[in-house]
């Protein structure tokens, strides 16, 4: 059965000012806790303190990736004015930071200049495409998180060229019902680009990984009604060991809901000698 993301990103007040619990789940596991979903879980701890309604954004550095089980997320009110809120999160376990964030909330009814110029990419609708699940044979041995949610990319097994990357992503198990909810899917979503847009650019096997050190997301608008949300990265740059990455999501009628920007580190890739070995008897199979 998949996992529901709402019910295992809730946070829960405790009698101390500011001080939520939350348990970390094994479905969202890509090595360990995915990096967006301990994103979303702090995220919805500040959504939980602030007096205001609406998230702005949200910046936050991944520092450890911790383990399956409790977590404290430890609140503040930074300050800010009558329609803005900026909050710091700290997300802890045991006595190690794994993540800390900060986030603007916003009022409702702003008023200011108005005008739309993020066009969405022109790909196939999600309906046209094959998912992972359709591509792969060994889409049963993916990591956890691969239970609960559904990727339809726009391009599969081509051979190296620009590193970007767009799929249609969705949950199989979570309803989108607010806002609120809104607002996690599409930060757990711009998490996930900066990988598969490097890995369009280079030859399997990878001989790195790329962990995020940091991720940033400013949330332009919200669609709870939609099922699919189309999610673009564009990595212009990799060198020195670091990898940029730029990332957008839109509704399927074209709107842009949110932009985002990632740091990635390289790190060798611990399996790398056996991707390799696989890659050649593939290979001199196929000759």
């Amino acid at each position: 059965m998949p996992a529901n993301f709402m019910d295992d990103t809730a946070v829960s007040p405790t009698a101390e000012s500011g001080i939520y619990r939350a348990s970390l789940s094994p479905e969202w596991a890509v090595w360990g806790p995915n990096g967006g979903y301990l994103a979303a879980i702090a995220l919805r701890a500040g959504m939980a303190e602030s007096r205001l309604p609406r998230p702005a954004s949200f910046q936050c550095h991944f520092l450890a990736s911790g383990e399956f089980g409790p977590v404290e997320l430890r609140v503040s009110s930074l300050g800010g004015g009558k329609r803005a809120e900026s909050l710091r999160v700290d997300l802890v376990q045991g006595d190690r930071l794994l993540l800390a964030a900060t986030c603007w909330m916003v009022d409702d009814g702003l008023k200011g200049f108005e005008h739309d110029v993020g066009d969405a990419p022109d790909v196939p609708s999600p309906d046209t495409l094959p998912g992972y699940q359709d591509h792969s044979d060994d889409y049963a041995n993916w990591y956890p998180i691969w239970r609960s949610i559904e990727g339809r990319p726009v391009k599969w097994d081509e051979p190296p060229g620009d590193p970007v990357w767009h799929a249609w992503l969705r949950f199989t198990g979570t309803p989108i019902a607010d806002r609120g909810a809104d607002a996690l899917r599409q930060l757990f979503w711009l998490d996930m680009p900066a990988w598969n847009a490097v890995c369009s650019a280079h030859p399997w096997p990878y001989a790195f990984l790329t962990p995020n050190l940091d991720l940033t997301v400013q949330f332009h608008r919200f669609a709870p009604e939609t099922d699919w949300l189309l999610a673009e990265g564009i990595v212009p740059l990799a060198a020195e060991g670091l990898v940029g990455c730029v990332s957008r999501v839109w509704t399927e009628d074209g709107r842009l809901l949110a932009t985002g920007t990632s740091k990635n580190t390289c790190r060798p890739n611990p399996g790398y000698a056996e991707e390799l070995e696989r890659a050649r008897a593939l290979q001199s199979k196929g000759d």
